[in-house]
């Protein structure tokens, strides 16, 4: 999805602005989360992913398309590599204020 189209669901509230990591990973994604929980993630007009290479590239660039809030979703194996049954997944919706970004 590109920048202008992700602003465009963002006005119109048909998505939820989304941040996605993975634990230990140096990278992250940005984009939007539509109503049946379907990521649609930044792209450039090739249609590749675009990273981030810290949070608060991924924060600044939501609210630079004028999200005040995003959900941050991060996943981890290291449960599941010592057996343990948890899914390794944390959510939290983190507020985006430019003034503090």
């Amino acid at each position: 999805m590109l920048r202008s189209e992700l602003k465009n669901e963002l006005d119109q509230n048909h998505m939820d602005a989304v941040i996605l990591s993975y634990a230990d990973s140096n990278h992250y994604l940005a984009g939007g989360l539509d109503p049946l929980g379907n990521y649609h993630l930044l792209t450039d007009r090739q249609g590749k992913t675009l990273t981030y290479n810290s949070l608060r590239e991924a924060e600044l660039e939501l609210a630079e398309l004028g999200a005040t809030q995003a959900t941050f979703d991060m996943e981890t194996a290291y449960d599941e590599m010592i057996g343990n049954v948890s899914d390794g997944h944390c959510r939290f919706v983190m507020p985006l204020n430019k003034a503090s970004l």
